[in-house]
């Protein structure tokens, strides 16, 4: 892992030209002999199904960030809509389709397929039996997060390619007070609290457009709903060889940058709780190469073929160095 001011534009470029698109699914529990999977298994479900709003702050990046969100479920599935309430400007809204992302400073509103776990800080398991493999959990006791009483999980990882994390479960409604995300050297590298989290009263419904009504001078960029000239077929070509243990191809996009015209094919991998990206795009000019990190978020950049391949997420350094280098194309 690099540490140097270069290190720091780096994921400054990663974070300006990827964003965009980094921007970018209720069942009975099953029945676990193991009890902090149960606990797991009933935040997960708790997360997803019930209909809450609270404030919590985030600490990532040596900064504080303190954020809304109002989460919604009925009939016709899942509504949700997070805010920053302090530092840049911004609103993220999602549905069981679209992820509309709203950016005042650069008066941009970005429209993508909807992606748990994609744009929030805050994380939430879904495959609690397929993660088994490849982390233990174990209960670490009680604490008390915003006048709440919980109950903790350590989720710890089995080898080197992905964190660990902690969860403080509300022991009467089974919602995520409190998280941390746990590095290879067993530091605190994220943080997400709630300050206040309440479910919806009996009779009160979330009012949210999926596409809210936008200013004249602000840019609309879609990037799926049929806008041909953004969503291009993908090309099969590039493969990843050698994915790390648990991980699994979730998505893969190719797409037109309307400002640049820049076609940039993207694959998602995840274990169901960590995941990262995969971008690949023409060589054009100098780009920084080798591994970056900020915060949680590593990347790893190399030259194939002449094109600019990068891997990236919220996974250790060697995770997403294995990961790029694994990356091939296979024209036949």
């Amino acid at each position: 892992m690099i540490h140097s001011s270069n290190q720091s534009g780096k994921l400054k470029f990663l974070r300006k030209t990827l964003l965009p698109i980094l921007i970018t699914t209720l069942v009975s529990a099953p029945a676990f002999a193991d009890p902090a999977m149960e606990w797991v298994q009933k935040m997960s479900d708790a997360m997803r199904n019930l209909s809450y709003r609270g404030d919590f702050v985030y600490m990532h990046e040596n900064q504080l960030e303190s954020m809304r969100i109002v989460h919604y479920r009925d009939a016709n599935g899942e509504k949700e809509r997070l805010i920053s309430l302090n530092g840049e400007a911004r609103e993220v809204i999602r549905d069981n389709q679209n992820l509309t992302c709203i950016w005042p400073s650069s008066r941009k509103v970005v429209v993508d397929f909807s992606r748990k776990n994609s744009f929030s800080p805050i994380f939430i398991p879904e495959d609690i039996a397929r993660l088994e493999k490849f982390y233990s959990m174990k209960l670490l006791g009680m604490d008390r997060i915003a006048n709440q009483e919980t109950m903790v999980v350590h989720i710890d990882p089995k080898d080197r390619y992905r964190y660990g994390m902690k969860f403080w479960i509300n022991q009467d409604n089974g919602l995520m007070m409190k998280s941390s995300l746990i590095d290879e050297t067993n530091k605190e590298i994220e943080q997400v609290m709630f300050t206040s989290l309440r479910l919806f009263e009996e009779g009160e419904k979330l009012v949210l457009d999926s596409l809210p009504e936008i200013a004249k001078n602000y840019t609309l960029i879609r990037y799926h709903r049929g806008d041909s000239t953004v969503s291009v077929m993908t090309d099969n070509a590039w493969q990843l060889d050698a994915a790390p243990g648990g991980f699994w191809r979730e998505s893969v996009l190719r797409r037109k940058l309307p400002d640049t015209d820049q076609i940039v094919q993207q694959m998602v991998y995840t274990d169901g709780l960590a995941s990262l990206s995969i971008f690949i795009e023409r060589q054009n000019g100098e780009t920084p190469r080798g591994s970056s990190s900020m915060g949680a978020v590593n990347a790893f950049i190399r030259i194939l073929n002449n094109h600019t391949v990068t891997a990236i997420g919220e996974v250790p350094a060697v995770t997403v160095k294995q990961v790029a280098e694994s990356v091939s194309y296979r024209n036949q």
